[in-house]
C-alpha cells in the first residue's frame, strides 16, 4: 500500500517495483492465495501455481484445477482449513473481512502519496508487531522506494 493506504487504481496496481514482486514470488511460492474475482482477473494479477480461490458471487463455466470459485469467506476458509499458510491478495473488501483473523501480515509500504480508488484497511498498530523490514531505494526501475515488512499479531491472551 501507499503511505495514503492505497492499493489499488481502476483495478490495477498504481506502480510497478519488480523486485517487490520478485520477493512476493519468492515469499508465496507454492502457497495457496485467496482473493477477490476482481484481484483475481486483474491484469496484473499474480496466480498460485498451487492453488487460487476466489471469492465470487458467479460461478465461471471454466477453470483450472488449480482455481476455485467460492460465494463467500466461511466457504474459502473450509476449502484451506488444511493449509499452514494462505496468501491473501485482495481487493480492499476480502482485506477488510480477513484482517481481523490474520496472525502475518506481509506489507508492502509504497513511500509516495498516490492516486486511487482501492484502499487498505486502517491496521491498528497496537495489535501487531513488525518483525522484519527490508528497504528499497527508488531507482531507475522503481518510480518509488518501499520498505517490505512483516508484522506478526501480538498475542492478545
Amino acid at each position: 500500500m501507499s503511505e495514503n493506504r492505497v492499493i489499488g487504481n481502476k483495478n490495477s496496481l498504481p506502480w510497478h517495483l519488480p523486485d517487490e514482486w520478485a520477493h512476493f514470488r519468492k515469499v508465496t511460492d507454492g502457497k495457496p492465495f485467496l482473493m477477490g474475482r476482481k484481484s483475481f482477473e486483474a491484469p496484473d494479477a499474480l496466480h498460485s501455481t498451487y492453488k487460487n480461490v476466489i471469492l465470487s458471487s458467479a460461478t465461471p463455466e471454466s477453470g483450472s484445477p488449480e482455481t476455485v470459485y467460492v460465494k463467500d469467506i466461511s466457504a474459502a476458509l473450509a476449502l484451506l482449513s488444511g493449509e499452514d499458510t494462505v496468501f491473501v491478495l485482495g481487493g480492499a473488501s476480502v482485506f477488510l473481512e480477513m484482517l481481523p483473523i490474520v496472525q502475518k501480515l506481509y506489507l508492502t509500504i509504497v513511500h509516495a502519496q498516490v492516486e486511487g480508488d482501492a484502499f487498505f484497511p486502517v491496521v491498528n498498530q497496537d495489535d501487531w508487531i513488525l518483525i522484519s523490514s527490508e528497504f528499497h531505494e527508488q531507482d531507475e526501475k522503481h518510480e518509488f522506494s518501499f520498505s517490505m515488512n512483516v508484522y506478526e499479531r501480538k498475542n492478545t491472551g
